[in-house]
């Protein structure tokens, strides 16, 4: 029997495959961000607003955000699939869940791309 595959993002085996290539993906663009930085010499205000200034690197932290999210929902999703039983709150919980995520995405993509 398949589930509602808005919540299940495709079923058990892609959710694994998911994590794992976005886990691999979070530390390729953390590990991109680390070296940035090592090759800094001094880390001060006017070294943030330049690194801000490249709408690369607003690109790279917003995709970064994004795979996050992405990464954290299936965490969450499986969290909640096994410890809540009721459906009720289970779909709440859901709700709440896609709300805010929803509402962080805007904020970045406002704030980071400046649309």
């Amino acid at each position: 029997m398949v589930k509602n595959p808005f919540l299940n993002l495709f079923g058990g085996m892609t959710q694994w495959l998911y994590q794992r290539f976005s886990a691999i993906s979070i530390y390729f663009f953390i590990g991109y961000l680390f070296f940035y930085w090592i090759q800094i010499d001094q880390v001060n205000y006017q070294a943030w607003v330049q690194f801000f200034e490249s709408i690369f690197h607003r690109l790279i932290i917003t995709i970064l955000f994004l795979l996050t999210f992405f990464h954290a929902w299936i965490g969450v999703q499986h969290v909640i699939d096994d410890y809540v039983k009721h459906k009720t709150i289970h779909k709440i919980i859901y709700l709440l869940l896609l709300f805010s995520m929803t509402i962080q995405v805007i904020y970045l993509l406002l704030f980071l791309l400046k649309i």
